[in-house]
């Protein structure tokens, strides 16, 4: 009955697609520029290189190192076995959602347990440093409010992940064997290259679709600009973010706002993460949860950190 309900579901969001393309052509056009805008201006410059960089540093066998000096912090921190501690790092430097494709990545060499997998997906949701700094800098104009951003979200994932980490502390799923043989960078750099391509091209075609969306649904309601704001950063952060600086409130709220649809990370992140986890047993409820929970313990340092 479940599966009828959801072909049903699913016909319906198609047809009503089909509908808004042929009946909308100008709507869907301009989502796309402006969802092409964003890649170009805001995504591409500070993500691609990170993501080029961290598959270079995977496949020369950096990681292995990596996790020997850092393993004592997700050991007595987070309860998680040394492995994860690569997973971690590069979460952290370049932003999400690269922390669903290391975790899958790891899984899938049998690098961590699903139950780590899982406990990694609740708090590794890291956004990018340049990202932040550069785009909500800018935005709000002020450098100062989004350092608290940034901070706030870090800090926010970290003590999630104090929260809810497991009782004993995880045994790693195997030995760590370094390779005798280390690839050279010119035969792995094409590979890194269409590897970060094709999640970038992903992230574009999701922020599209939900560009798409967001604007039919705006065409039939006459609602404020702060609807208009909140409905598509829910959607899509990036274009909720663009929007921020348009509403009449204080700077401080507009940060806030902004750190809420970071650390929430809008369905378009959301999709993307789902894509990166659809051929493994791993689960989403507990991304979902995850974002949840960070939002609401980021919200509270920030209100402390501005009083």
């Amino acid at each position: 009955m479940k599966r009828k309900y959801h072909y049903l579901l699913v016909f319906i969001i198609i047809m009503f697609s089909y509908l808004g393309i042929f009946c909308f052509p100008k709507v869907m056009i301009n989502s796309s520029i402006n969802a092409l805008l964003i890649f170009r201006e805001k995504l591409f410059p500070s993500i691609f290189p990170f993501f080029v960089l961290s598959f270079l540093f995977i496949n020369m066998g950096y990681p292995l190192i990596l996790n020997k000096y850092f393993k004592n912090i997700t050991r007595k921190v987070f309860h998680l076995s040394e492995n994860t501690s690569f997973i971690l790092l590069m979460s952290i430097i370049s932003g999400f959602p690269s922390g669903a494709k290391y975790i899958v990545k790891d899984y899938s060499n049998n690098y961590i347990t699903k139950e780590e997998g899982n406990q990694l997906l609740l708090f590794t949701h890291f956004a990018n440093p340049l990202f932040v700094l550069g785009t909500c800098g800018i935005l709000l104009n002020s450098k100062r409010l989004a350092y608290k951003i940034l901070i706030c979200q870090l800090f926010a994932n970290i003590i999630l992940g104090i929260l809810v980490r497991p009782k004993e502390i995880t045994i790693s799923p195997k030995k760590e064997v370094v390779s005798t043989t280390t690839p050279s960078l010119i035969s792995i750099l094409p590979d890194a290259i269409n590897e970060a391509m094709e999640v970038l091209i992903f992230m574009l075609g999701s922020i599209t679709i939900f560009q798409f969306f967001t604007n039919c649904f705006l065409l039939f309601t006459n609602e404020t600009v702060f609807f208009k704001t909140i409905f598509t950063g829910i959607m899509d952060l990036t274009s909720g973010i663009n929007l921020v600086p348009t509403l009449s409130i204080s700077i401080e709220l507009k940060a806030l706002l902004m750190l809420i649809f970071i650390t929430f990370g809008s369905l378009s992140v959301h999709l993307q993460v789902i894509n990166a986890i659809k051929n493994t047993n791993l689960s989403y409820t507990n991304f979902f949860i995850g974002r949840i929970l960070e939002s609401i313990i980021a919200v509270i340092l920030f209100t402390i950190s501005i009083r």
